[in-house]
């Protein structure tokens, strides 16, 4: 395990990384095998979507990446990719990821290659190693350690920003698509969003205390961020709404602004640092009241599943009755996403007609891209480079979609299909 010092110092690098600018408009265009393209959908209303192999699928960077059959072994090239292979059961298949780079609550990580430094950059001549059928890379691995990678003759997919919850609820699908296991990632996915809907519920008719959220040396988090989404979710107001004019969402307030906002609560980055102690917060109402909840960094800023647990430490906070209502044993868990078959498309007949060729509906993806930040010893932080591991990651935008087979014939192939595909499937 890195020592102390590093550890909080990266810590911040990781929120700034994957707090994250808005997602772009659109997200993972996709062709399945019989050549279906797909079309743009909404994060939340992914459903039948085709996962047959090969399949070639659009990313971040613009590329087509082609995946030729179930990836047996997996890369991950930051936290937030392992968080969510942990989730939908593909640990096992996983061959490279973050080693002791927050990611210590995952189980069962020893023997896997060790693909970052201390400071999050990717060791790529380790991921080389490994051998892995499939990279995949967050948003916050920059685009040129992306074409390393595939110069080495490696398929890398690289994903798109999020914004909020559902674009991370989303993404969970696309991991699960991509690695061969949707069903799993269809059930992780419909539990998050089940998990804050019943607290967005819990929470909708209360009144929305002011909250700072402190990402360290003072700086913060507009509410056009990812973090800012999860405190929204939460039911707080965040009080750096429309006051950040930087191109990434993350700065400092001013002494007049803190003051004119006064915050009742102060949201705290992780275990270490502290809320600042000038006179300015000190006449805060949170710190007059003692009014700092403390969430954990990786839950927080690791775009994935995990990211629940730190909208119920906050909301617990900030709503306790409201949030004490809640029965998360019996939450209503929506329709998980599924997995088809595409139906090929039928020859055409002299004077007939078309069958109409399906397509399918990719997922979206998450973690942005924003100026990094490291938090001395003494708990203040400095501006460093962007994204994860000091390098900025442009992101790109696609789109995807869905529709119908049709025709007895068309239906008979599509059962022959599945069945091969059930042969194939783990």
């Amino acid at each position: 395990m890195r020592d102390a010092t590093a550890v909080v110092g990266a810590a911040l690098v990781v929120l700034a990384a994957v707090g994250a600018v808005p997602a772009a408009a659109g997200a993972g265009a996709a062709t399945g095998s019989s050549g279906a393209s797909a079309a743009s959908a909404d994060a939340g209303t992914l459903a039948d979507t085709h996962c047959t192999y090969e399949m070639t699928v659009t990313d971040a960077t613009g590329t087509e990446v082609t995946i030729d059959e179930d990836p047996d072994r997996l890369a991950a090239l930051a936290p937030s990719a392992a968080q969510i292979l942990w989730s939908i059961g593909a640990d096992d298949e996983t061959v490279a990821m973050p080693q002791d780079y927050y990611l210590d609550y995952l189980n069962d990580t020893e023997g896997k290659t060790d693909v970052v430094n201390d400071d999050g950059s990717v060791v790529t001549e380790a991921v080389v190693g490994a051998q892995p059928d499939l990279v995949l890379a967050p948003n916050v691995v920059p685009n040129e350690t992306v074409q390393a990678l595939r110069n080495s003759g490696l398929t890398v997919y690289k994903f798109e920003a999020a914004s909020n919850l559902e674009d991370v609820a989303a993404k969970i699908e696309l991991y699960g698509r991509l690695t061969g296991n949707y069903d799993a990632a269809g059930q992780t996915s419909a539990e998050m969003r089940g998990q804050v809907q019943a607290i967005r519920d819990a929470v909708g008719d209360e009144n929305n205390p002011r909250v700072f959220f402190h990402l360290g040396g003072g700086w913060t988090a507009a509410e056009d961020t990812f973090v800012g989404q999860i405190v929204a979710a939460a039911g707080g107001d965040n009080i750096a709404a429309g006051e950040i004019n930087t191109s990434n969402n993350y700065g400092t307030l001013s002494n007049e602004i803190i003051t004119q906002k006064d915050p009742e609560w102060i949201v705290q980055n992780g275990q270490f640092g502290s809320v600042p102690k000038t006179p300015t917060f000190n006449e805060t109402t949170a710190v007059r009241e003692g009014n700092v909840v403390r969430v954990n960094r990786n839950f927080m800023t690791q775009n994935g599943p995990k990211n629940v647990e730190a909208l119920k430490t906050i909301a617990q906070a900030l709503h306790p009755e409201a949030y004490e209502a809640v029965d998360f044993s019996a939450v209503e868990t929506p329709q998980p996403a599924t997995c088809s078959t595409p139906t090929p498309t039928a020859t055409p007949t002299p004077g007939g007609t078309e069958d109409v060729t399906p397509t399918a509906t990719a997922g979206m993806d998450a973690d942005g891209t924003v100026t990094a930040t490291m938090m001395d010893a003494d708990g203040t932080a400095t501006p460093t480079a962007e994204s994860e591991d000091g390098a900025a990651s442009p992101v790109g935008t696609t789109t995807s979609g869905d529709g119908p087979g049709f025709g007895p014939m068309t239906a008979l192939v599509a059962l022959l299909a599945g069945a091969l595909v059930a042969r194939h499937r783990r």
